[in-house]
């Protein structure tokens, strides 16, 4: 089965050499992280980072021809507990309707002290 990376030039793109997304089988398997364009983070703003994630993710969705809507399965990675709350209004404000399917952790840290809260999505984009 062939499979294509997608990048966007919407969103940061580090400097270790993996896809910012990957589509497969109808499938795109897309991470992101609440790091604007410009590589600036909100610093200690959980609801900032997750609504910059959610953008990210849409930017390559939307540059392979989907939609939001698309986005069958998220794993939400938050590091604090007291993060989540802010973070589920912000995630479910963007999801109002048929919300994907969704796996939770709050973890000791993620790649950057940064970063507050990552979410992997799964979307079917259909052959």
């Amino acid at each position: 089965m062939p499979k294509r990376a997608i990048y966007s030039d919407k969103i940061f793109k580090g400097s270790l050499p993996f896809a910012q997304a990957t589509v497969a089988g109808g499938f795109m398997f897309v991470c992101c992280v609440g790091r604007d364009r410009a590589a600036h983070w909100a610093v200690g703003d959980v609801r900032k980072q997750t609504q910059q994630c959610l953008d990210n993710i849409r930017a390559l969705i939307e540059e392979a021809g989907g939609t939001m809507t698309d986005i069958v399965k998220c794993t939400v990675y938050v590091t604090d507990r007291a993060n989540w709350q802010p973070m589920n209004e912000v995630y479910f404000a963007n999801f109002k309707d048929d919300p994907p399917h969704r796996v939770s952790c709050i973890v000791s840290g993620l790649g950057a002290p940064e970063c507050l809260v990552e979410i992997d999505a799964t979307a079917y984009l259909g052959t």
